[in-house]
């Protein structure tokens, strides 16, 4: 073998497999597909971007390395002469958008492959600090195998004499920026040093090692290209490696919110919850995630320690009550229910989750997409993604898909069109991400044969529902109690007497009014459809259907209830209209809900108190 071959080369790859098949018996094939393109790239110093589904094992791609370096150095007899140089003590930089996740993947690197990792949060380097010990200079002294540290750290004046030392810079062997596609999203808005990362890595350290990236959802395009700028991926040096994130094993289903998201009730989530699978709840904002707390804490059997059945993870509470959360949802039968912010849906690993529910949507498909993609990392596992979102968002949506203009910012288009889908949501998100071979990735889930279908599609091809088959309880958790689900009426119901799911004359008139205009709308949009054409027009939205609305608008509380209801009507366009008149329904039910509760001289109490703000929730 003549001197300088490449990690890239037939003789380098399998050298690659060897050493992985040694150093970690438990991967008895090796390294995967898109882990056996990438690493040999960044092992040979090159710039990659690598795109692919959550679960597939992207951390290997600052592990594998670091284990190669060590074990050619310790036996160079063994194994063939490489181009790239061989470091005795190999340093890897892997900047990341939170502390959970650079302390998540410190955990991982040193149980899966006894790397020695830290995370530079400040919690940590306080932690080190109390102990004595000068952590900038553990990192210069290559101490540390791998550090995870956020863009802001990156430029203290610490960093700077880290980055200056001469066996810190001799031993980096590459940078990687995880969760790449946030160097766009979040480097424009709120956080601006993620602009800076490439500045860096390029400009503090040798020109000798790889820079790569990695993240599950970078959509094509300006995104793309943004990001490729800020770290400086151009030239031949530069590989791009898109695989599809599409995730076999995860069901996809968007509902409407039928409560208010401002209130206090959220009675969709628990026959969810009373399936006893370990569920990951998605919220916007912490304040949001207490209401939701509060309103599953307090149906919950008492008979059970609920604080162990619920929990809550932010960026705002202790990083040893988010630690402790992550290892229940691993490792304890009695933690069933995370309540997340963001700062769990970027990253953070646990196998065990089975269901992700998102109450209301964030900004973007990428964030909605990331949130779903902390399930059905054990691919043996069937898991379930479900999007509640609100009457207000799907009409937003409606709208941005029309081009149609609004005096708020416009919806992300990638979002609108995966709320308002029709056809199929797999698919749809694999046009978003352009995700390959496009030859099945495009077509619905029954003609590309998948798994589990998605919603829509299980819609327009009238599947039975198999979920209680296809969907069992987590292991351990099929014994916990269930928990209370109370009847349609709604206890602020109750207190108001029997007629406070009647409307009023005057709100019945109000609701006539207002299916007029959605009658117009329906005949506007359905009329240009091909074999609607001659239909007349009392065919679009017959009066039964008004009567029917105007009388019993506040008891209908669901999909399933308003098409049961529907059923003795004859009407054409019940399966293309149900979801969009729901909607429209759950606006004007809304509608009269506010004009109520202004009346009445009724002062609720405030949601969360000082009494109940923390009610235990942290140890």
């Amino acid at each position: 073998m003549p001197p300088g071959a490449l990690f890239s080369s037939d003789v380098g790859r399998q050298t690659l497999q060897n050493i992985v098949k040694t150093l970690i018996p438990q991967w008895r094939d090796g390294l995967r597909t898109f882990q056996l393109d990438s690493i040999p790239l960044i092992l040979d110093n090159q710039d990659i971007f690598c795109i692919t589904a959550t679960g597939e094992g992207k951390s290997a791609l600052f592990a594998i390395p670091i284990l190669v370096h060590e074990e050619i150095f310790k036996n160079k007899i063994s194994y063939p002469e490489f181009l790239a140089p061989i470091r005795q003590e190999p340093v890897g930089i892997v900047v990341t958008p939170t502390k959970g996740l650079s302390n998540n993947i410190v955990k991982e690197l040193q149980d899966q492959f006894r790397i020695t990792a830290f995370a530079y949060t400040r919690e940590n380097i306080a932690e080190k600090a109390r102990a004595g010990l000068n952590v900038d200079k553990e990192i210069a002294d290559c101490q540390y195998q791998i550090i995870c540290v956020d863009p802001e750290h990156l430029r203290e004046p610490s960093w700077i004499k880290i980055s200056d030392s001469p066996k810190f810079r001799k031993n980096v062997i590459f940078c990687c920026a995880e969760e790449a596609h946030v160097i766009d999203e979040w480097g424009l808005d709120f956080r601006p040093h993620f602009r800076h990362i490439g500045s860096f890595f390029r400009g503090r350290l040798p020109s000798t090692k790889s820079i790569f990236a990695i993240t599950a959802t970078m959509q094509p395009g300006s995104p793309f290209e943004s990001v490729c700028l800020s770290l400086g991926f151009s030239g031949p040096k530069f590989h791009l490696l898109r695989y599809s994130n599409e995730c076999p094993n995860v069901e996809i289903s968007v509902k409407l919110l039928t409560t208010a998201i401002g209130g206090r009730e959220f009675p969709q989530l628990l026959p969810y919850l009373n399936q006893c699978r370990k569920t990951i709840i998605h919220v916007r904002t912490i304040e949001l995630g207490y209401r939701v707390f509060l309103y599953i804490f307090r149906n919950a059997p008492q008979t059970y320690n609920r604080h162990y059945r619920i929990r809550m993870y932010s960026a705002l509470a202790p990083d040893q009550y988010n630690k402790r959360t992550v290892e229940l949802l691993l490792n304890d039968g009695r933690c069933q229910i995370v309540i997340a912010t963001k700062a769990f849906s970027l990253g953070i690993h646990a196998k065990t989750l089975q269901d992700s529910i998102s109450i209301g949507t964030p900004d973007t498909q990428c964030e909605l997409d990331q949130s779903g993609g902390r399930v059905g990392r054990d691919r043996n596992t069937n898991a379930r993604r479900i999007v509640f979102v609100t009457s207000k968002e799907m009409g937003e949506a409606h709208k941005r898909t029309r081009n149609i203009a609004t005096k708020t910012r416009c919806m992300d288009l990638a979002k609108s069109q995966f709320l308002t889908e029709k056809i199929c949501r797999v698919s749809r998100l694999n046009k978003i991400y352009a995700n390959p071979p496009i030859e099945t990735s495009f077509l619905d889930c029954i003609q590309a044969k998948r798994r589990l279908p998605c919603d829509v599609c299980r819609t327009r091809y009238d599947l039975l529902d198999t979920s209680i088959l296809t969907f069992p309880p987590s292991p351990h958790l099929s014994k916990l109690p269930p928990f209370k689900i109370h009847s349609d009426m709604s206890q602020s119901n109750k207190k108001r007497g029997a007629r406070a799911d009647k409307p009023t004359k005057k709100e019945a008139d109000g609701i006539r009014k207002g299916l007029a205009i959605y009658e117009r709308e329906v005949y506007l949009e359905e009329r240009l459809r091909l074999p609607h054409r001659n239909i007349p027009h009392s065919f679009y939205f017959p009066p039964e259907i008004t009567d029917l609305i105007s009388e019993e608008i506040l008891k209908i509380d669901s999909i399933e209830s308003l098409t049961d209801r529907l059923k003795p009507i004859d009407r054409i366009f019940k399966s293309t209209q149900a979801e969009k008149l729901f909607a429209y329904m759950s606006t004007l039910r809304l509608d009269i809900e506010k004009s109520r509760n202004s009346k009445s001289k009724y002062k609720q109490v405030p949601i969360i108190s000082k009494s109940s703000s923390d009610a235990g929730m942290y140890e």
